[in-house]
């Protein structure tokens, strides 16, 4: 590692070794601000719906800007934006599906829990509301985009969970993005399915002792899954996204 650290303090950097020298990035890797200053809890529509190493995976009544359930608090935008950036960046010739992440369910347009207007919340209650939360895909490999799926088996189509590994899992750049989220203090957990958090906690620890984590953001990372149903809400439904929640 010495040849990496003096590499780094001189300036002199190749393809393989750029990465690895925290405070130096390409200039085509200039990432957006993840910490919000200014109007922080005003609710806003994911806009644009596309942008580096994002889309907005809209589902097919989300027609209009009335009906889009990708409302959220400006904090979590920026944060998700800049996470989404920063693995579009740092693993850029990661093997793999490096295409954008897709970004599902925050809140509707008048903050309540998508579904609540037409009387069947998609969500448990007093979750997605307020613009604190938003469902967000896995990165994949085997498959054309990170879309909202499955990536892994399921014994039916409403099991709802993983029943066999997480085939179709990047979980390195999964970790990546999990671990970027964490490096703000706003976040209070992210969800993930119980077969899912094997392959996932296996990255982040790697990259906690490598420091493509920092410190301070492998000291908050809090996840929340459950391996049998035992009532805290994680075992079912996150086999294809994971929960981002902020604190209020």
């Amino acid at each position: 590692m010495k040849w990496v650290v003096l590499l780094c303090l001189t300036g002199t950097l190749t393809s393989a070794v750029w990465r690895s020298c925290r405070h130096e990035r390409p200039a085509a890797c200039d990432l957006p601000p993840r910490d919000c200053t200014e109007g922080c809890d005003e609710l806003v529509q994911l806009l644009p719906a596309m942008g580096p190493g994002y889309h907005d995976d809209i589902i097919h009544w989300e027609d209009s800007s009335v009906t889009s359930t990708s409302y959220m608090r400006r904090e979590l935008m920026m944060l998700v934006k800049y996470a989404t950036a920063r693995v579009a960046c740092d693993a850029a010739e990661w093997k793999g599906n490096g295409g954008r992440l897709g970004l599902a369910d925050a809140s509707d347009v008048d903050g309540n829990t998508p579904g609540t207007a037409y009387g069947h919340p998609r969500h448990p209650r007093h979750t997605h509301d307020g613009g604190y939360d938003i469902d967000i895909a896995y990165y994949q490999r085997g498959t054309e985009n990170n879309g909202v799926r499955a990536v892994c088996p399921t014994e039916s189509e409403d099991a709802f969970h993983c029943t066999g590994k997480p085939n179709l899992l990047d979980a390195k750049r999964t970790a990546l993005f999990i671990g970027t989220l964490f490096e703000s203090e706003r976040v209070r957990i992210v969800g993930i399915d119980g077969m899912v958090a094997k392959p996932i906690r296996a990255q982040l620890a790697r990259m906690c002792r490598t420091g493509l984590v920092t410190a301070e953001a492998c000291k908050r990372i809090s996840l929340g899954y459950e391996t049998e149903p035992s009532g805290r809400l994680w075992f079912y439904g996150h086999h294809n996204h994971l929960h981002l929640s902020l604190k209020r």
